[in-house]
Parts: structure tokens; C-alpha cells; sequence
């Protein structure tokens, strides 16, 4: 009995995970790589008609929101969206702007692409990409507004994963300090004005 209430205890008292101990483990998949175009046009992710009309963006669900999955009450730190009027079925995922990837991390329905941009001004700054079927691209590459980053789920292929995961994850990032596990273990708003855009706030002032 002694050792079953010891082991019981020590459970209770296992401190979760944070960003700055789970941090270290991601570093690995992060390539220091320097972009050599500034990030002077900003299009919307997915193709259309007009990929700088935000009509063509559906939104799922919305930045800031407090979130039950892996950490309960850990924040949404992006937006969910779609194509407003897809083409496909096969939906592709595009950078947003010039800039060059940094990041591929994590595996099956999370999967994420990250790409580092500057801006006009010499703001450094990074979009994510995350819950891709298939990736396209590699760590070092340059790409643009026109490269195809990945695809995302569909319906079918996201119910294998009992989830919804057919929706593209859209961060817009101040800094990747934490290489990507603030993601999902983001616990309070001063942790996320920190590294975090609202993407539909820089949406409107980039996109257009």
C-alpha cells in the first residue's frame, strides 16, 4: 500500500510540461537559415480567384481561444481556416510571402511547416503551418507567395485520426523562440501577446 500511495503521489506532483522545459527537444528541426528576399507582398494561403480578397478565407475557428486538447485551457495561438469556395477536394497550402523555412516538426495529422520572413522594415517575423497531409518542400528552401508548401487533410483521411484536422492551422509568429511547442502549450495571454500576431489582424494590414 505504501508504494502504490508513493507512486500515486509522485504522479500528482509531475510537473507539465512548459514551454521553457519542452522547448530544447524541438531545436532540432530548426534550421538558422537567412532569407534573401524581403517579404514585400502578402497573399492569403490557399489558391483562388483573388488571394488578397479575405472573402476567400473561411475561418473556423478564431485566435485566443482557450482549448480542451493535450493541456486543458491551453490557448488557440491561430486560426483555423479554409477556402471559402475550394476547387478541390485536394486542398494545397501556399507561403504566404518571400521568406525561407525554418522548421518541420512533429508527425501524422500535426505536422507543421514554419517559414521565416523580414519585412520592409527588417522585422523578422514567421508564419506556421500546421495539420498537412503531405509536405512538399524541405528546411533551408527559399520560397515565395506562389510556393506550395503542402496539403491539407480531407474529411476522409482526418475521421482515420478521430478528429478534425481538415482545416489549416495559421499562426502568424513574433519570434520562434520556443521552436514550436508554444503551439500547443501557450497558458496564458501574456505568454501569447509574446510570440503571437492575431492573424486576422495582420491579414488586414498585409493583405491587400
Amino acid at each position: 500500500m505504501k508504494i502504490i500511495a508513493a507512486i500515486l503521489l509522485s504522479t500528482f506532483f509531475v510537473q507539465k510540461p512548459s514551454i521553457e522545459t519542452d522547448k530544447a527537444r524541438w531545436k532540432a528541426f530548426y534550421v538558422d537559415a537567412n532569407v534573401e528576399k524581403v517579404a514585400d507582398n502578402w497573399l492569403l494561403p490557399f489558391e483562388s480567384s483573388n488571394r488578397k480578397d479575405v472573402k476567400n478565407l473561411n475561418i473556423v475557428s478564431i485566435f485566443g481561444d482557450h482549448r480542451s486538447s493535450y493541456l486543458n485551457g491551453h490557448i488557440h495561438t491561430a486560426i483555423d481556416v479554409n477556402p471559402a469556395k475550394p476547387a478541390t477536394q485536394l486542398i494545397a497550402v501556399y507561403a504566404m510571402a518571400n521568406g525561407v523555412v525554418c522548421s518541420i516538426h512533429l508527425g501524422a495529422e500535426q505536422k507543421t511547416v514554419v517559414v521565416k520572413h523580414q519585412l520592409k522594415d527588417g522585422t523578422v517575423m514567421f508564419t506556421s503551418y500546421k495539420h498537412l497531409k503531405e509536405v512538399y518542400v524541405k528546411t533551408g528552401q527559399q520560397v515565395n507567395e506562389y510556393t506550395k508548401l503542402a496539403r491539407l487533410f480531407t474529411k476522409e483521411e482526418s475521421k482515420k485520426y478521430n478528429g478534425d484536422f481538415h482545416h489549416l492551422h495559421l499562426e502568424i509568429r513574433k519570434k520562434f523562440d520556443d521552436y514550436g511547442c508554444a503551439s500547443w502549450l501557450t497558458m496564458t495571454n501574456v505568454q501569447l501577446t509574446e510570440r503571437y500576431y492575431n492573424p486576422q489582424t495582420f491579414i488586414k494590414q498585409y493583405v491587400k
